[in-house]
């Protein structure tokens, strides 16, 4: 059976591989610069010159010296030029100039000096090799292509070893104790089938292993492993998720659940021995829940009418938010809980923040572009969580109660923290998390042409096809497209995609010459698809901005989700040339999408489902014939709605007449591989209804068991 591999690497500054200084790290086994996680594009030879001046910080480094290690060849033609050029590229990447220096300081005529500090008291970090084990396939991950050690290397690990010597002589106890606590972590992987890994808990005697999965696209359901022991067993809760295990030995778990989105569900909260049975019922509308160490009083996210609130015990809020709340977990003396706290649903960006039984919260650590799973560790003195600055690949950190963070443990792919046992052993899931796009091109016989893979990255979320059916418009929010995103084109004859900026896609404007975009929540642009330059739309006193924002068909407005300050989300209509926000619809309407003959606001109550929201102020509307659940899409014919269940295999599509509520089936769509396959969403059609584009979400994980992270 393939396993991690324990074959582990220290990656610390006075040894081995990785050297830090500010926010960035310089990976010198793989070539790589990164700044705050991100990794920063940078050519070979700017990367060995920052090498060079690395392994002599605070001296000089001459001309000729850099002339000698990189361009040895007596006869290269223009040296100057190359060295000028290789430092230009070197400063560029780290935001550095000659004339403000904070990293490389030229000396006249000479050289140059590294200037900044490196990082000496850098925590142990453990990073895997892949020897053994393939790692998942990353847009922007080099983790499996390695270069051989250079001799550039071997120089910076001679220089620092000689600078690990000094230190031994000067504490040899100290750095012999920190020796000891840097061993090699261990794995044990406990799952073998493909799909996902929701949660994961240790039993009360920290040995055996709960935990929810759905297999090869089964139901999600409930297993109890020894690790010990091959194989593992159904519980015998079929449609269940676990959210927690209390030290007596009973499971909180969420049942008739709807998978909201990844890890998130929303269900039933019920109560059930881990011996199985039939759960006790405790409340509706449950996304998470925690037991306190007494083993008897849960904490729990209740949803409702568009807020969602902490609560502990249960009934009792602790603090509420217009955003989303999960994995809270509740400290080992019972008096804090700690949660992430995410803005904007179903968005998993946010932060680490703990609340004490008074209301009084605090924000720990911040800045994340996606966080998912929490713990507290075994002494509760720090809250450890996995969390990802950009991109996917998610790393587990330690935050204390004063907010002083370190890196405890990165892998290939990404983690998810799933519990902590109190001897410190550790469960994570290894995730290989995508969202893609497959598209019907037009002209096609849909009955015999297969669906066509459109995906870019590894985050493409399509948001438009063009009326002809020809071009894909789309946002990446892989780790290549940056923390804020990019606005994607794509011809589906063949064409590679064209970035036209950044943000979060909205639609294409009915001459196709523009498409909106939302930029960090906070900037509405008009991107143009050919030549030409971006336009701000003007904020007025929106606070935030939704998801996106789409076009009028008229051209000259566009109109989009949004909040005022104080104020719920709702939606809004706004001249693209000038002019304020107008608000359209009622609080707590979102996803607004305007009807082909611009008389229709089609827009999804906050817990509510879906409404018609007449343009010339008319009494609103529930969508008739909508079902629970369905996701909704304007046809070219303002009579009707394409309809769908984004969960169901088949992707039973149907045309709704708004006017009648009657449904007629308009097509079914399966994907070609449904494993670990979350939904399928943000479906489109082309004008003739002949071609689309959709969204799909997968989550493939793995279960581990790993002892000795610290």
């Amino acid at each position: 059976m393939l396993d991690f591999p324990k074959i582990v690497e220290p990656r610390v500054h006075n040894g081995h591989q990785t050297i830090r200084f500010g926010s960035f790290e310089a990976d010198l086994r793989t070539g790589e610069i990164r700044k705050s996680g991100s990794r920063i594009k940078l050519q070979d030879q700017p990367f060995k010159v920052l090498q060079i001046l690395l392994e002599h910080p605070g001296d000089l480094v001459t001309r000729e010296a850099l002339k000698s290690r990189i361009w040895p060849d007596e006869s290269y033609g223009d040296f100057d030029h190359a060295v000028n050029v290789a430092v230009g590229k070197l400063r560029a990447a780290l935001g550095d100039s000659a004339e403000n220096a904070s990293f490389i300081q030229t000396v006249p005529r000479r050289g140059y000096r590294f200037i900044a500090k490196l990082d000496e008291g850098m925590e142990a970090e453990t990073t895997l090799k892949a020897t053994s084990l393939a790692a998942p396939s990353r847009a922007g991950a080099n983790t499996s292509h390695r270069r051989g050690m250079s001799g550039f290397k071997r120089t910076v690990l001679t220089s620092l070893a000689i600078v690990a010597v000094a230190g031994i002589l000067i504490g040899l106890g100290f750095l012999l104790g920190r020796h000891a606590q840097s061993q090699p972590p261990e794995f044990q992987r406990l799952s073998v089938n493909r799909g996902t890994v929701y949660s994961a808990r240790f039993a009360p005697d920290g040995h055996n292993v709960v935990y929810s999965a759905s297999w090869d696209g089964a139901p999600v359901a409930v297993f109890s492993t020894d690790p010990k022991l091959p194989g593992a067993r159904n519980i015998g809760l079929p449609a269940t998720q676990l959210l927690a295990i209390s030290s007596a030995g009973e499971m909180a778990v969420l049942q008739s659940v709807d998978h909201r989105f990844l890890e998130t569900f929303r269900g039933t909260l019920g109560q059930v021995p881990l011996t199985g049975g039939s759960p006790r019922q405790l409340a509706e509308g449950i996304d998470w829940a925690d037991w306190a160490p007494d083993g008897a009083t849960l904490a729990a996210v209740h949803g409702m009418g568009g807020q969602q609130s902490l609560e502990f015990p249960l009934g009792h809020v602790l603090y509420e938010t217009s955003g989303w709340i999960s994995h809270p977990r509740v400290s080992p003396k019972g008096n804090q809980v700690a949660f992430l706290d995410h803005p904007v649903y179903p968005d998993d960006r946010g932060t680490v923040s703990v609340v004490d039984l008074a209301g009084h919260r605090k924000v720990l650590s911040t800045a994340w572009e996606s966080v998912e799973g929490l713990a507290w560790s075994p002494g509760g003195s720090e809250i450890w969580f996995s969390a990802a600055q950009s991109g996917l690949e998610r790393r587990i950190y330690a935050v204390d109660l004063s907010g002083r963070q370190r890196l405890i443990f990165r892998a290939p792919g990404g983690v998810t923290l799933q519990d902590i046992a109190a001897d410190g052993t550790v469960l994570l899931t290894r995730d290989d998390q995508r969202v893609g796009m497959m598209a019907l091109p037009p002209g096609t016989n849909s009955e015999t042409t297969k669906e066509r893979e459109l995906s870019w990255q590894d985050w493409s979320v399509a948001t438009d096809i063009s009326k002809d059916g020809n071009t894909v418009l789309f946002d990446e929010q892989g780790v290549e497209a940056g923390p804020v995103y990019a606005v994607v084109v794509r011809d589906m004859r063949g064409s590679p995609p064209i970035p036209l900026g950044k943000g979060m896609a909205g639609n294409f404007s009915p001459d196709g010459k523009w498409v909106t975009t939302v930029v960090a929540y906070g900037q509405l642009l008009l991107l143009p698809t050919g030549a030409g330059t971006a336009k701000e739309v003007e904020k007025g006193n929106i606070q935030q901005y939704w998801h996106g924002a789409d076009w009028m068909p008229d051209g000259k407005q566009v109109i989009f989700s949004a909040n005022l300050p104080g104020h719920a989300v709702q939606c809004f209509t706004q001249n693209v040339d000038g002019g304020k926000p107008r608000p359209v619809t009622r609080e707590g309407v979102a996803a607004c999408q305007v009807s082909a003959d611009g008389k229709l606001i089609a827009g999804y109550q906050v817990g509510g489902g879906g409404w018609l929201y007449p343009m010339d102020g008319g009494q609103p509307r529930p969508i008739p014939g909508l079902l629970p659940g369905e996701l909704f899409e304007w046809t070219s014919d303002p009579r009707a709605l394409y309809v769908y269940q984004r969960k169901e295999l088949p992707v039973r599509v149907y045309r709704l007449n708004i006017l009648t509520g009657q449904r007629q089936l308009f097509r079914e769509i399966t994907p070609p591989d449904i494993a670990g396959l979350s939904d399928i969403s943000h479906l489109h059609f082309s004008s003739d209804g002949r071609a689309y584009v959709y969204s799909y979400t997968r989550l493939l994980s793995e279960l581990y068991l790993v002892n000795g992270l610290k």
